[in-house]
């Protein structure tokens, strides 16, 4: 019984002292942490169709389509499935795939959050996000000093 008022204690000692935790959403963009995984973002010029992406999901939220040639036909992503891993990102050799801080995406239903490329265009939270900038925060951790030479180690 103590411990449970001397907790209301304190939960009242920071719930009347007059700061605000809490972001007016809609009116009010919350700040995110740099290293926020959110939405995918997938450079079609950068990808060379390795389909590492896909076999390391473990989701599979990223489906690959090739023709006979292995030329990539197709790339669908269902976001609704993602845990956001970012397995994927690791993975790619290309630097083809990033994600973002966005976690504005919405849908009625489970279909509403599947696209594939020419989809993926056309979505607003999709644009004006070039990869290697966005991801700068993270690559410095693995990327060497100087002449951006790699650091494996």
């Amino acid at each position: 019984m103590i411990g449970a008022l001397q907790a209301l204690a304190t939960t009242m000692k920071h719930a009347l002292n007059g700061k605000t935790f809490t972001v007016e959403y809609p009116e009010q963009a919350p700040e995110v942490s740099p290293r926020f995984r959110g939405v995918h973002k997938w450079n079609q010029e950068r990808c060379i169709w390795c389909r590492q992406c896909e076999g390391i999901c473990p989701n599979d939220t990223i489906h690959i389509v090739m023709d006979e040639d292995r030329n990539g036909e197709q790339y669908n992503l269902h976001i609704g499935q993602c845990i956001y891993c970012r397995l994927c990102e690791e993975v790619c050799p290309t630097d083809a795939i990033l994600l973002t801080q966005n976690f504005e995406f919405t849908g009625d239903t489970k279909h509403d959050l599947a696209f594939n490329k020419e989809q993926l265009k056309n979505v607003p939270w999709y644009k004006d996000i070039d990869p290697l900038e966005a991801r700068e925060p993270d690559r410095d951790a693995w990327v060497g000093e100087g002449d951006r030479e790699v650091d494996y180690q």
